[in-house]
């Protein structure tokens, strides 16, 4: 195991706004139990939409541009962290490869906590079951089935899902405009690296400001980008790494699954990859049941051979960014 030093660690907020609520009726509340009992004023000035990021920087990187890990639809930072045997997760091996590393909770998701509603935040949360986590990971067909051959350890099952947070599916708007101006700060450059729900943000952030990003990783990443409509020129200039799990395509083609939409032929990750190629640009794609790499599902950063997949994704970058 390669050992690391680690010179700095901390942590930041990026965007938000002051956001005032008038017009609420104050509330008496206890607020521990046997405690005195008070008035509540629900009005007032309050922060909003917000994300957080924190940082590790290690002594001699081999870059000097970090990689900014950003998690999918209902989860948070902590996808980054740990395996499902409880060892360390990409966050670390990305740190023993030699790179400098950011963790980021986007807007309303774990660290970066919530705003209130309906007074700020007009839309309810939306909170992932048993069953809705397991088809969207692609775990297997019918929830308590696994698929034959999964690297995904159902017996920890639980665990996945108590990473889980709520989603709040209005606050996109905000958390794009948190995504575009945490990429646009990193004026020495960045290396974005995405998971699931984490690439619409993340396409998005870098077409807002490719001169600062040196490469970009997308994992079983979903977008709604339109290359037909939407100029995408700026990421001739940008390394695109693509990467796929298993149980995809062929028998296992199912409306239920999120991404088949974007890894087939005619979808949107496919379309925006075969544009950058086109475009003279540098963009590889991974299926790795293709590449002899089989079992691995949506969490695949999770999973026994996550560790090769993180050392395989760190050899690509040392080839292609500069």
């Amino acid at each position: 195991m390669n050992f690391v030093k680690v010179i700095s660690k901390g942590s930041y907020f990026v965007g938000g706004e002051r956001v005032t609520i008038e017009g609420s009726q104050p509330v008496k509340i206890q607020y521990w139990p046997g405690g005195p009992v008070g008035e509540y004023d629900p009005n007032g000035d309050f922060q909003a939409w917000q994300m957080y990021v924190q940082y590790t920087r290690i002594a001699n990187p081999v870059v000097p541009y970090p990689v900014c890990m950003i998690h999918g639809g209902g989860g948070t930072g902590a996808l980054w962290e740990s395996t499902q045997a409880g060892g360390p997760g990409w966050e670390f091996m990305f740190l023993q490869n030699g790179f400098n590393v950011n963790v980021s909770d986007g807007v309303e998701r774990g660290r970066a906590s919530w705003a209130q509603f309906p007074e700020i935040n007009p839309g309810p949360p939306m909170f992932n079951s048993y069953k809705e986590r397991w088809t969207t990971y692609r775990l297997g067909e019918k929830f308590g089935d696994a698929y034959p051959g999964s690297r995904f350890d159902v017996s920890k099952y639980d665990n996945l899902v108590k990473e889980n947070v709520p989603r709040w599916t209005t606050s996109i708007p905000h958390a794009q405009k948190a995504y575009d101006e945490y990429v646009g700060g990193m004026k020495d450059g960045c290396i974005l690296l995405a998971h699931s729900q984490g690439g619409l943000f993340t396409v998005n952030a870098a077409l807002a400001h490719p001169e600062n990003v040196k490469a970009v990783i997308l994992i079983e990443s979903s977008s709604t980008i339109d290359v037909g409509k939407i100029d995408v020129s700026a990421f001739k200039d940008i390394p695109f790494l693509f990467v796929w799990g298993d149980f995809l395509g062929g028998e296992y083609v199912n409306d239920h699954f999120k991404w088949i939409g974007d890894f087939a032929y005619s979808g949107t990750m496919r379309k925006l990859h075969e544009k950058i190629v086109e475009l003279g640009g540098d963009s590889v794609w991974w299926h790795l049941p293709e590449m002899g790499i089989v079992g691995n599902t949506h969490a695949m950063m999770k999973e026994d051979n996550s560790r090769q997949i993180a050392d395989m994704i760190c050899d690509w970058i040392k080839e292609h960014v500069k």
